[in-house]
């Protein structure tokens, strides 16, 4: 029994259990807990075990039926339909056990199985093995018949990483699939020991990157072919690292940051923030381990390689023990550039490319030159002069041309910017004229403003103290005297009726006085009253004389009162 592939349970809280995949198609999950030995808790089936058999006659492990990889995907729920309309952020209502973690297993047929159940908590229940994924767009030979390894990147939604023995990476992302056929049965039963489930999810594959196994090969050449082993950066999901017996490879995947950018981007920008796959992942070659030349059994296998970041610098042990280490630059990688605030139109904003993005995109290589770490005492001189002339063309085609680019690039740039420069410093000169003429109308404005406010202030306190003579003349009367005086005023009223009835009265007698001289000249005749008849005129006129004085000395007597 031969292991395939361990892995630490990234859902152990305290990073305890081991999941180990043997050749017998068979998953064992150890506890390896500090200061004691590792115990197993858990195994379990994935195929059919592998039987001995004459080496004349195939078995299914030669036909690739076999599982050679595994890794885990992102977290799941077990029972998602008991958390609708709930919010999981707010509510602490999910608990650790009924988190689970997939995983997917590859064989080396192509065919990649996943595997679903709590295996840390449920001891009693065996996981469930659902059948071979379905891959899109279909392929004639499910995307290699020689496959090695699989990754899953934790991101959203999972990227999924298929590698082949030939040096073919498949990137593929994992959706669930809308499946047509609606059974009854799905469960399928391949023998006593273990049960194949029928999907949910499926693979849908969009690019396919090559790496070089080796350098020196042409088409004509028989490639060289090995396992290759994925590693992720836990510092950056836009890339990983390949190593294998041919070296080290590092891949960028720019559709990472496009899936991230899609998801948050606002829901009416949906249709722009799709990915877009002009925008094709690409390979460095780090570390070189073969060549052509180099014999097929002479080992150069990578033991084993780590990364350090900030800055990222690469380092891998030798199986002769040597240690290298190399500075990882990223040249695909582009920072993201926040548009200047304050935009006063953005239906008129234009996306104008940032000059430094421009340069990189400039220094991007198809072709890397990768550290050259092989046997010196196997390398011939022709071989010498062979890495010399390839390594001269390398820098030729992939770093002078392009430097030569960049250089008229940024001479064209300072051209450009020392004219703006130019222009703007006779801008700036207008700029300073009407700056001193806004300043010199800004003081005479001043001064107005000063005068009027003077102004201003005069006229308010001519107005305040007219206010305050108006309320000092103003009567302050009680309820009472305002009754009076109203009826003083209506008894002035009739006081001056009276006088205008007096006037009319002494018109009428002086009128009758001398009609009556007239007709006592005419007649020659003398009236006499009784003596009764002028007693009664007589006291009439002097009732009317009392009450005219009594009138006009209560008047005068209101008058003093309220000071009118």
């Amino acid at each position: 029994m031969d292991i395939r592939k361990a892995r630490w349970h990234p859902g152990s809280t305290n990073d305890s259990h081991l999941l180990v995949l043997t050749s017998e198609n068979t998953f064992r999950l150890y506890e390896c807990e500090f200061g004691s030995r590792p115990r197993i808790i858990k195994s379990w089936k994935v195929g059919r075990v592998p039987f001995s058999s004459p080496s004349k006659i195939p078995d299914f492990t030669s036909l690739g039926d076999t599982a050679v990889d595994f890794d885990f995907a992102t977290p799941t729920l077990r029972n998602p339909e008991m958390f609708v309309n709930k919010d999981i952020n707010k509510d602490n209502v999910v608990d650790w056990n009924q988190i689970e973690w997939p995983i997917l297993v590859l064989r080396g047929n192509g065919e990649v199985l996943i595997v679903r159940g709590n295996i840390l908590h449920d001891a009693h229940e065996n996981p469930v093995v659902s059948g071979s994924l379905s891959m899109y767009p279909p392929a004639d030979d499910n995307y290699g018949i020689d496959s090695c390894s699989i990754m899953c990147l934790q991101t959203t939604p999972p990227m999924v990483i298929i590698a082949m023995c030939t040096g073919k990476i498949y990137h593929a992302i994992l959706l669930k699939e809308d499946l047509v056929d609606n059974h009854n049965d799905n469960e399928i039963q391949y023998d006593s020991t273990y049960s194949l489930y029928k999907r949910e999810e499926a693979l849908y594959v969009y690019e396919c990157v090559e790496i070089e196994l080796g350098l020196f090969f042409t088409d004509n050449d028989e490639k060289y072919n090995c396992p290759i082993h994925l590693r992720c950066d836990r510092g950056n999901k836009s890339r990983y690292f390949c190593s294998h017996n041919a070296g080290i490879h590092m891949i960028t995947l720019p559709m990472v940051s496009e899936l991230e950018e899609y998801i948050n981007a606002p829901k009416e920008n949906d249709a722009v923030r799709l990915p877009s796959l002009s925008n094709q992942s690409s390979s460095q070659y780090l570390i070189c381990r073969r060549t052509k030349h180099t014999e097929a059994n002479e080992a150069t296998p990578i033991l084993g390689f780590g990364l350090l970041q900030e800055p990222c610098v690469l380092i891998a042990l030798l199986h002769t023990g040597d240690i290298v280490a190399r500075s990882v630059i990223d040249l695909y990688y582009f920072p993201k550039v926040e548009p200047p605030e304050p935009i006063i139109d953005k239906k008129k904003k234009v996306n104008k490319e940032e000059f430094d993005v421009y340069i990189k995109k400039l220094l991007k290589r198809e072709t890397s030159q990768p550290l050259i770490k092989i046997n010196s005492k196997s390398v011939s001189p022709r071989e010498c002069l062979q890495f010399l002339y390839h390594a001269i063309d390398i820098f030729r085609k992939e770093h002078f041309v392009k430097h030569d680019t960049v250089r008229e690039e940024i001479g064209k740039k300072v051209r450009a910017l020392k004219v703006m420069k130019t222009h703007l410093l006779k801008e700036l000169d207008t700029l300073m004229e009407t700056k001193k003429e806004l300043h010199q109308t800004a003081e005479r404005l001043a001064e107005r403003y000063e005068d009027i406010k003077d102004e201003q202030e005069k006229l308010a306190q001519r107005a305040k103290e007219v206010l305050r003579l108006v309320n000092y003349k103003e009567p302050s009367m009680t309820p009472i005297e305002r009754a009076e005086a109203e009826e003083l005023r209506k008894m002035e009223i009739r006081i001056e009726e009276m006088k205008i009835k007096l006037l009319e009265l002494k018109k009428k007698s002086e009128q009758s006085g001398h009609i009556e001289n007239n007709e006592n000249l005419e007649k020659k005749k003398e009236i006499v009253f009784r003596g009764d008849q002028e007693k009664t005129i007589k006291n009439n006129i002097t009732q009317t004389s009392k009450i005219i004085k009594d009138l006009i000395t209560e008047v005068k007597k209101l008058e003093e009162e309220v000071s009118i």
